[in-house]
């Protein structure tokens, strides 16, 4: 007898086979929602749910997936997608022009510039090198961006997660305080020379509105701490740094405008490594500079505003939810955006880089601000997180061990859980019941 199908196609088993597989991971999926949603550490929080299935094209779960969050660090998902996009294989770091006499430079936002995580310093090499003199020189368009985003917290100005911006950046915008046997290590010391500072090591902030550092007597926690100075727009505080740091053979001069010709970029640290440090550790700064370096490379100036508004009309034009951004790195309490604008986001990046590529990027489960997270779980995740006080984000990418490829965010606000612990552990017991549904 012939077989009455023709080849292809599926019988009616096949697809009632399906169908049912699909009910069962709804079901799945609610209950594993339902049991996120009743969880003791998101009593009174909003919560904001989507999960889309790559491998099917289908939404797994949904919860007020279009409502606005604050996403805090997650807003580096925007920023890492522009680093990638725009800032080329390695940070266009400063423009380079030269004649028999002089060297001119004039710096383009890179944040690696004597940044102790990064060894590679050929700026720094040309500067105690040459027997030309150096010229720092100042944009001719004038930026348009302050040293802090719009909506940070003026208070945190001690805070090592919160440098100031700048066009022209050294040793990340921070003073480092190391431990010593012999006390304590300074770098750069060049802050501290006016200075009588203690010689054992304690807890050191700085006055709000100068460079002046001392210690305060609070328990001490760290072997390592990092206050931010205050930088100026005129490079004559880097002018300083530099020529203490590297001892140039003669003295750094400045000048108004670029007038060079044949003028050529200097290329330093590759990008996907420092774009890396800024998802693993969620470094504010490299993110700020990496929204700046996109500016002055789209638009020849640094202006946040501008290139955010750009941004939104082309490339983030994709969001099926407007949402409000303010910075890079997502300290600003003013950004709000829905769980349904990151899918999107993910999903276009996944059409512009490789997987592999953005693998590198991402935090890994139980790795870097992951680490004490999805160690075991049926897949592996790579994924961003959030924090900011009472809030929490995770977005990402989850390869199940079944082989399905899961794009997910999920946004938590006004949590009033006194520990962040709670509700991170709430959400991985809800993405791993996902991933074992599917």
């Amino acid at each position: 007898m012939a077989k009455s199908f023709r080849k292809g196609v599926k019988s009616p088993i096949v697809f009632l086979f399906i169908a049912v597989l699909f009910s069962v991971n709804a079901v799945r999926a609610q209950s594993a929602q339902a049991t996120l949603l009743a969880s003791p550490a998101l009593k009174g929080a909003h919560v904001g749910i989507a999960v889309f299935n790559e491998s099917t094209q289908q939404w797994v779960d949904k919860y007020q997936s279009d409502h606005y969050f604050t996403p805090a660090s997650n807003t580096k998902i925007q920023s890492c997608y522009l680093g990638m996009k725009y800032l080329s294989d390695s940070i266009p770091g400063w423009q380079f022009a030269e004649n028999k006499d002089s060297i001119f430079l004039m710096p383009l936002g890179d944040p690696s510039f004597l940044h102790p995580d990064f060894v590679y310093q050929p700026v720094a090499d040309l500067i105690k090198t040459t027997k030309k003199k150096i010229v720092l020189c100042l944009p001719t368009e004038a930026d348009n961006f302050a040293s802090y985003g719009r909506g940070w917290a003026w208070d945190d100005y001690p805070e090592d997660y919160q440098p100031e911006r700048n066009r022209l950046n050294i040793y990340g915008n921070v003073v480092t305080f190391s431990k010593k046997e012999t006390g304590v290590a300074i770098a750069p010391n060049f802050f501290t020379k006016k200075q009588v500072l203690p010689t054992n090591y304690t807890v050191w902030t700085r006055e709000k509105l100068s460079n002046q550092f001392f210690a305060k007597a609070d328990t001490l926690k760290d072997a390592m701490q990092q206050v931010p100075f205050i930088t100026d727009n005129k490079y004559l505080i880097v002018k300083a740094l530099i020529e203490d740091s590297l001892r140039p053979k003669k003295s750094i001069a400045i000048q108004n405008g670029w007038r060079q010709s044949n003028t050529s970029v200097i290329k330093t640290v590759p990008t996907d490594s420092l774009l890396k440090i800024m998802m693993n550790r969620s470094d504010n700064f490299f993110a700020e500079q990496v929204l700046l370096m996109t500016s002055q490379k789209l638009l020849g100036k640094m202006d946040d505003a501008a290139i955010i508004d750009t941004i939104l009309k082309t490339d983030f034009s994709i969001f099926p939810q407007k949402p409000e951004w303010a910075d890079g790195s997502g300290l600003s309490r003013f950004n709000l955006t829905t769980p349904e604008n990151y899918i999107a986001l993910l999903q276009q990046m996944e059409k512009e880089f490789s997987m592999q590529r953005i693998k590198g990027v991402f935090a890994q489960g139980g790795k870097g601000t992951l680490s004490s997270y999805y160690k075991d779980i049926p897949g592996v995740l790579y994924a961003k997180t959030g924090t900011l006080g009472n809030q929490i984000a995770l977005s990402g990418y989850i390869i199940t061990n079944k082989g399905t490829r899961l794009l997910f965010s999920v946004l938590v606000g006004n949590h009033v859980s006194q520990k962040t612990y709670p509700v991170r552990h709430a959400v991985e017991e809800y993405l791993t019941a996902i991933m074992n549904a599917n």
